[in-house]
């Protein structure tokens, strides 16, 4: 990284069990590779719920998904382009290995317990893979401890976490506040905190707004 590069923000609203949002991370990331050494992306991942009305025991994920599209057959189409998709920026999909649908709060919850931005990508990143590559079940605490163990490491804070209902309520409210602020999908993102890019769009979009923002600062530094 250039001793050069422009400190820049990128605030990502997302949920953990959103594929949408896995793809979405990686075209980011491919966008990052061709901008290269001119920023130093500070990136936040924040906590959305597309399903918070799941209890915290889960359930069944196919049936779950079948009632929202409506029949089987939208599902099976619906996941035949994302493992397409997913193919094209390095995911495996393998939803039909997926057992339950989960609510995702306590998940962000571990998320934000941890101290540094660097910490909490990694976590989410392996939230995604452990979702929607490796099958497993995400709403029970010791499947959760084990993908989580790398970046905890100690068992008695990740059991704080865990439980602490004040860290949920802190989860709840800001989930409320994008949505009063008329955020209703995600993934959803505020590239260097003034543009905003809805959708998994494709890296050459990234790529764009974040050349706008640079454009925009240096005109703006040339004008002071």
């Amino acid at each position: 990284m250039s001793t050069n590069s422009e400190p820049f923000s990128i605030d990502i609203v997302s949920d953990v069990a959103c594929p949408w949002c896995y793809v979405g991370k990686k075209k980011l990331e491919l966008a990052l590779q061709t901008v290269g050494d001119q920023i130093l992306p500070q990136v936040r991942w924040r906590p959305f719920q597309l399903s918070p009305e799941i209890p915290e025991e889960g359930i069944d994920y196919k049936e779950h998904l079948t009632q929202k599209f409506g029949s089987l057959d939208r599902l099976d189409g619906a996941w035949q382009r994302l493992t397409d998709i997913g193919k094209s920026v390095g995911i495996p999909f393998r939803f039909e290995d997926i057992p339950k649908a989960t609510n995702t709060l306590v998940l962000h919850a571990l998320v934000a317990g941890l101290s540094t931005l660097e910490e909490q990508a990694k976590l989410v990143d392996l939230f995604f893979s452990a979702n929607f590559t490796e099958g497993k079940d995400l709403t029970d605490k010791e499947t959760i401890w084990k993908v989580a163990e790398p970046l905890y490491k100690d068992r008695d804070k990740f059991d704080a976490i865990f439980s602490d209902p004040e860290l949920k309520e802190n989860i709840r409210q800001e989930i409320l506040y994008y949505h009063q602020n008329g955020i209703s999908g995600v993934p959803y993102f505020i590239i260097g905190g003034k543009y905003a890019v809805s959708g998994a769009q494709d890296p050459s979009v990234f790529v764009e707004v974040i050349e706008t923002v640079l454009k925009e600062r240096k005109s703006e530094k040339q004008s002071q």
